[in-house]
């Protein structure tokens, strides 16, 4: 069985596209998208809709989508630029995906899984698991129902081990990096962004799991233009600065 994880899409169609044309390169059982489909880019609604075509495709609430509902307290929460985002959102996106963000699941189990945007501790407090940060690690270890917990919500991959160990060896590689685990430690894995990676490489990222082998395989799309969806945002009347994260 082959599982696919996905995070923080943010409205990027280009990078949505290149990610499910990656996919038919691998058989995938199952997707799971971490939420944060929306916010920061130019296309959410395109988005949406094409994140809910998606055979066996599992799709949370993030932080974004949370704001969309909650807008008075979002503009307290959020930073100006993220705060424009997500009213520039509000204002173009359609009733019927409104209707479907309002209904998303704050978290999911499958298997030994579960998944959240930002944490299993607490997830609507929106915390950054971090490496190095050892409380949110412990917290999110010790609030999880399973053995291996995924989380997005930062835009860099991340394996975490039950001491609180970074054991991806880099966050810097051109394609793919593969990492086989025992079958029986507690991890945390985080897949990255498709829409707006933050991992100095500027390419969208994501996970595949294969359970047969328990291989968890981080993969860059390599054959991704950030200048296409850059040159939208500023056409857009989006904060420049969403454009400049995307290429800068």
């Amino acid at each position: 069985m082959r599982l696919a994880f996905f995070s923080d899409v943010h409205g990027n169609l280009e990078a949505l596209e290149i990610f499910l044309e990656a996919l038919r390169n691998y058989s995938v059982d199952r997707l799971f998208c971490l939420g944060d489909s929306v916010g920061y880019g130019p296309n959410p609604n395109e988005c949406l809709e094409l994140i809910r075509s998606i055979d066996n495709v599992v799709v949370l609430m993030g932080n974004h989508e949370w704001a969309l509902l909650h807008m008075a307290m979002a503009e307290r929460s959020m930073s100006p630029v993220a705060f424009k985002a997500i009213d520039w959102t509000r204002l173009r996106l359609t009733d019927a995906n409104f209707e479907y963000i309002s209904g998303l699941p704050m978290g999911a189990e499958y298997d030994s899984f579960c998944f959240f945007h930002a944490s299993a501790h607490s997830p609507q407090q929106w915390d950054y698991v971090r490496p190095g940060d050892r409380l949110a690690i412990e917290l999110c270890f010790s609030s999880s129902s399973q053995r291996i917990t995924c989380v997005g919500h930062t835009h860099r991959p991340m394996l975490i081990d039950a001491n609180g160990d970074q054991i991806l060896p880099t966050t810097l590689f051109s394609d793919g990096i593969n990492y086989q685990e025992d079958g029986k430690s507690n991890l945390i894995i985080n897949p990255g962004s498709i829409g707006q990676p933050r991992d100095r490489s500027h390419l969208p990222c994501y996970v595949i799991y294969d359970s047969e082998n328990h291989s968890i395989t981080w993969r860059h799309l390599s054959n991704y233009d950030a200048s296409i969806t850059a040159k939208k945002i500023l056409n857009s009347n989006l904060p420049w600065e969403l454009a400049y994260h995307l290429i800068g």
